[in-house]
């Protein structure tokens, strides 16, 4: 009786000193995890956040990563991050630096004021969006219609075919509406139907007080992106309209490596 006794009383000390410390080392574990790693937002894989376009929650992942590992200023909370832009490209697995965020509208700086241009005069060179980094062209039209003409005067004219005149960067994307959109994408031969909605506007019932028309951002518009707007000088703009007389304006977007962008 006595040896069951005793063999009872060492198994309960044995199983309690087993669970203390089980006990003891899960504590140490969790107190090291607290101490080595902390949550911060990273894109999420396969996706990419180009310049100044609205971060989705689709885009974002929470993770835990080593103290040592995550950079300053890096976001802690995917809610405080969601709605925001990014002002350069940030690609996957990359941690999210609010310095490279922004909430602001891209509004003209002191010296520049916004103007808008309808898409008869815009010839897109490559995808477009608001905050894109842009070169502007002039092309030419063909010698015989610029007979008479007098040589441009805000510009030079170097050559036959096209002619750079500045880079500058895209303000707004706005459909025939007047809403912005995300998008726009080069036509180089647009339908009958595309140019009917830019002379005369799309039929589309325009949305009240700023309703939200689409589920996510990056959903295709449904009406036709008519204006495209820069935050020009005095004299940018009338550069432009000057170009305006010899030819069609062409925006090609500025290519950002991911070298570069880091």
């Amino acid at each position: 009786m006595k040896k069951q006794t005793l063999f009872m009383i060492c198994l309960i000390s044995f199983l309690l000193a087993g669970s203390s410390f089980y006990a003891a080392t899960q504590y140490i574990d969790a107190m090291a995890a607290e101490r080595l790693f902390a949550p911060v937002v990273k894109v999420a894989q396969g996706k990419e956040i180009a310049p100044f376009e609205p971060i989705t929650r689709e885009d974002l992942v929470l993770i835990s990563e080593e103290v040592d590992e995550i950079l300053p200023g890096s976001a802690r909370d995917v809610e405080s991050v969601i709605g925001r832009r990014s002002v350069q490209t940030i690609y996957e697995g990359e941690q999210l630096l609010t310095n490279k965020l922004t909430d602001t509208q891209l509004l003209p700086e002191k010296g520049q004021a916004r103007y808008e241009f309808p898409l008869m005069y815009i010839q897109p060179l490559t995808e477009l969006r608001k905050g894109d980094h842009v070169k502007i062209w002039v092309k030419y039209k063909p010698i015989t219609e610029l007979q008479g003409l007098p040589n441009p005067v805000q510009f030079t004219k170097t050559n036959d075919t096209a002619e750079f005149l500045f880079e500058s960067q895209l303000a707004s994307v706005r459909d025939s509406n007047g809403i912005e959109i995300y998008t726009l994408k080069p036509s180089l031969l647009p339908s009958p139907d595309h140019m009917d909605a830019v002379f005369n506007g799309s039929r589309e019932k325009p949305t009240q007080n700023g309703e939200k028309r689409y589920r996510d951002y990056r959903v295709q518009p449904t009406a036709l992106p008519a204006f495209v707007g820069f935050n020009l000088t005095d004299q940018q703009y009338v550069i432009l309209s000057e170009a305006m007389s010899y030819g069609m304006l062409q925006v090609g977007h500025i290519m950002v490596t991911k070298e570069q962008a880091s």
